[in-house]
């Protein structure tokens, strides 16, 4: 059987009691990083006999088949994360249809998770939300990947490291609009913070301050149905970036999907600003 053990993300007491019987009756324990788990295992003081074994990115293609085989000789695996639910923006999932291919049974131990603790706290409407993983480190895929979300009707929430926080809510306020957007920082730990404002005010902050420190979970509101339409200073700055890169065509279909405007409208603004630059 596979087990999926959810971990703490900050605070050890976080960790259940049904999570702590599984990792001390497993016979392995896979894990995103050994050293990580070893260093749970003693501050939790578990009686833990499984041996350890890596699970990540890189080893996956090795190491499943290792897993598998295990499993149908009878042993009991356990599967976590370094932090959190396991297959919550890890590779977790491909063990997990492995087993389903193979016919071996598996299971959750719910607990921590780093996505849902912060939709818990932002104060954002979270009957309908959409987990959208790490924001791309590539400013052009980080921008492709923003715009893609930008019609969504729904709560978004992202990962993103603190360093690189003050240029994606920079980016975020460009192509999203003055949305209202929470920052929740170490979550669960001794110097949790949230921060809930508007995107413009939440890029100011950081623009002066420069990036916090620790983990960040960033959650972005739907767009607002009562909000006006995208002005024409934010199609302006659209248009610029995407003529910068693309052909005037493709710049126009970009922006359009962005603000949800004609393009009719985008087109003509678009030939203005070529007029001007000319």
């Amino acid at each position: 059987m596979l087990s999926l053990v959810a971990t703490p993300i900050g605070h050890l007491d976080d960790l259940s009691l049904r999570a702590a019987k599984t990792l001390e009756a497993a016979d392995i324990i896979a894990c995103e990083d050994t050293r990580t788990t070893r260093k749970l295992i003693s501050l939790c003081q578990l009686s833990v006999s499984a041996k350890l074994l890596p699970y990540h990115d890189h080893n996956g293609p090795k190491m499943r088949p290792v897993l598998i085989e295990a499993m149908q000789t009878g042993k009991s695996v356990a599967l976590v994360s370094d932090a959190g639910t396991p297959l919550i923006s890890d590779p977790g999932f491909k063990l997990v249809a492995a087993c389903h291919e193979a016919g071996i049974a598996v299971t959750a131990i719910p607990g921590p998770s780093a996505p849902i603790v912060g939709l818990s706290l932002a104060g954002l409407p979270s009957d309908r939300f959409t987990f959208q993983g790490f924001v791309p480190s590539a400013t052009g895929a980080a921008r492709r990947a923003i715009s893609a979300s930008v019609q969504l009707e729904m709560t978004q929430i992202w990962f993103e490291s603190a360093k690189r926080l003050p240029a994606t809510l920079q980016l975020m306020l460009e192509i999203y609009g003055d949305r209202l957007a929470v920052i929740t920082r170490e979550l669960t730990k001794l110097h949790e913070e949230i921060k809930r404002a508007p995107l413009s005010a939440l890029a100011a902050e950081f623009a002066a301050s420069g990036p916090p420190k620790g983990e960040i979970v960033l959650l972005i509101a739907g767009p607002d149905e009562n909000a006006e339409a995208a002005s024409t200073e934010t199609i302006e700055a659209l248009l610029l970036e995407a003529l910068s890169r693309q052909s005037l065509k493709a710049a126009v279909q970009e922006v359009a999907a962005i603000t949800g405007q004609s393009r009719k409208r985008i087109y003509q603004q678009a030939l203005s600003l070529q007029k001007l630059g000319q």
